[in-house]
């Protein structure tokens, strides 16, 4: 999270193109999951959003009716019950009681007085009671609550299933009054099974905001507070060349700013990019937004860097025109992510920083798995899988078929085991199996991104290969 500072300091006009989506979600009452990759800012701009809420009631939305944005931080959530869930919620609710006033003059004192009432209960129902008294003020406003939780992701793990249940009924019993903006670091399928998550995975995961790199204002004002903080001045070519070589984007532009103003001047501006690219922090940055893509999207970044390479611009075309051709839906989740656009010519990578580390770890992305029943074969994206065992390709097609699913172990051994009585199978036949077919998949077996433990149930498989930085 950023200081108070910063978000005071944030322009009225910051983040301006994903404050428009958000306020298209709260006009129609809607709830949805912001998402950014590490670095991309995503907690800024909801501290932003929940700090400086005039900002989204004035300016996007014109006052047309009485809004509280309330950041509830689930980085302080003590335990995972019920009951403290709710207290959190009411303890966020009084920590931004300046708003209340607004929607009723004595609202702040309730909302006071319920959390003093409910700080040391553990009864769920006292402290959901005391939730759902607020909101029937809010009702009788006729004014909108938004609840802003992040971060969602390890919350979203460990949560019980009557915790995500509760919530989506609580949203329900005020749809017209209540909604909920989470964020993430990658999509929600990742992160728990969508049928264990229930109804509450409809309503987060239909509206997505993608949080990626920053537009040119935002990018100088980031340029502008390192100024202040080392009192040091950029001039506008270093300036101009930090955006265009980071591509705008946060954690980039802020390593690259200290960078640039803390080294020894350089007397080449060409090798600046090369240098830049050998600092840890840098490296280090780029690596948290590698991590945290798909299997599959690593790959398709590793292939499209090879045409974009090749000189001249004819033959570059061209080959870019192949990978669209075989790519394009991976290219477009991509583009949804703001890592690449497309120019002229065909696809570009957001910045020039970026398209040299995808050059530097090709070779080590790890690719979608699928199989060509045309000659009974296995792959993970282009390298064959050609050391499977019977066993591993039994499970293995039974996952192809059905993908982004929980399976039991009893479900595998029926599966894998079809031949022989599965009856006799133990839970550690089957785990040793998995075990075994990790070797086979997985870059990393210790930490799987194919084939995933699924907690109380089993395993689930996912064919595009989950981010590792989760």
């Amino acid at each position: 999270m950023v200081s108070r500072r910063d978000w005071e300091i944030s322009s009225p006009t910051y983040r301006a193109r994903e404050m428009e989506i958000l306020a298209g979600w709260i006009r129609a009452g809607e709830s949805g999951s912001v998402i950014g990759l590490a670095g991309a800012g995503k907690s800024n701009l909801l501290g932003f959003l929940c700090h400086q809420p005039h900002v989204m009631a004035d300016q996007y939305l014109h006052g047309r009716f009485g809004l509280v944005l309330v950041l509830v931080d689930l980085n302080n959530l003590p335990d995972n019950d019920p009951s403290t869930f709710y207290r959190v919620i009411l303890r966020s609710l009084y920590e931004a009681r300046g708003q209340l006033t607004a929607i009723k003059e004595s609202l702040p004192d309730t909302v006071q007085d319920l959390y003093h009432k409910i700080e040391e209960k553990t009864d769920p129902f006292v402290s959901q009671s005391a939730l759902r008294e607020v909101l029937f003020s809010f009702v009788e406003g006729g004014a909108r609550l938004v609840l802003v939780m992040d971060p969602f992701d390890r919350f979203c793990r460990v949560a019980t299933t009557q915790i995500l249940d509760n919530l989506r009924g609580l949203r329900d019993s005020f749809k017209a009054t209540l909604s909920y903006i989470v964020g993430l670091r990658c999509e929600l399928t990742y992160i728990r099974d969508p049928i264990e998550m229930g109804e509450l995975y409809d309503i987060l995961d239909t509206h997505v905001c993608w949080l990626g790199p920053m537009q040119s204002e935002d990018a100088r004002s980031v340029i502008n507070q390192m100024e202040e903080r080392i009192a040091q001045s950029l001039d506008d070519r270093q300036v101009k060349w930090l955006i265009d070589v980071t591509g705008g984007y946060p954690a980039l532009l802020r390593a690259a700013s200290l960078w640039l103003a803390q080294a020894p001047p350089r007397s080449d501006v060409l090798t600046w990019e090369k240098q830049l690219l050998a600092e840890p922090s840098i490296q280090n940055r780029l690596n948290d937004v590698w991590q945290g893509l798909t299997g599959e999207e690593q790959a398709v970044l590793s292939v499209l860097h090879t045409p974009l390479s090749i000189a001249p611009e004819r033959d570059q075309t061209e080959n870019v025109r192949q990978v669209e051709e075989r790519h394009r839906h991976v290219l477009n989740r991509l583009k949804a992510k703001h890592l690449c656009t497309q120019a002229g010519t065909g696809w570009e990578m957001f910045s020039p920083l970026f398209a040299r580390f995808v050059a530097s770890v090709k070779g080590i992305a790890a690719g979608r798995i699928e199989y060509d029943p045309q000659t009974d074969r296995f792959f993970r994206g282009e390298r064959e899988l050609a050391d499977l065992s019977g066993q591993d390709r039994r499970l293995l097609r039974h996952f192809l078929d059905r993908p982004m699913v929980a399976h039991s172990i009893d479900d595998l051994a029926d599966a894998a085991w079809a031949e022989y009585d599965s009856s006799g199978v133990t839970d550690e036949t089957v785990q040793q199996a998995i075990r075994h077919l990790r070797k086979r998949l997985e870059l990393n077996p210790a930490q799987p991104r194919y084939v995933i433990t699924q907690r109380g149930v089993g395993y689930r498989f996912v064919p595009e290969g989950v981010p590792q930085a989760q």
